[in-house]
């Protein structure tokens, strides 16, 4: 579904489809942890390696939130504008009684 007016055009349907990609993207983050990527100290052979790994994943994981965080936002705003959107729409159709080409297409 698409909407026109004086100098734009909205893809609502695009819109739609951005949203729900950034909503999952958002929850597949949020059930991924890296903290635990790392496993144990032992797999290492020398603590101070594991210690450094696990300090970049904690890092790593603690940026990966505020991204999502971020995101989050994004993805429920885009979501609020494709609702906003169709019920223009259909408010819109409920206040036309009829087609107004229709008139101009059967003069013509």
């Amino acid at each position: 579904m698409a909407l026109d007016g004086p100098g734009f055009h909205v893809d609502i349907d695009a819109v739609d489809q951005a949203a729900r990609g950034i909503t999952g993207s958002v929850q597949d983050q949020d059930n991924f942890e890296l903290r635990g990527l790392c496993g144990e100290p032992e797999l290492y052979g020398h603590e101070a390696l594991h210690d450094a790994l696990m300090d970049f994943c904690v890092k790593w994981s603690d940026g990966l939130d505020v991204l999502t965080d971020d995101a989050g936002a994004i993805g429920e705003t885009l979501t609020k504008a494709v609702r906003a959107y169709q019920a223009i729409d259909e408010a819109t159709a409920r206040t036309l009684a009829g087609d107004p080409a229709t008139g101009a297409v059967e003069d013509g």
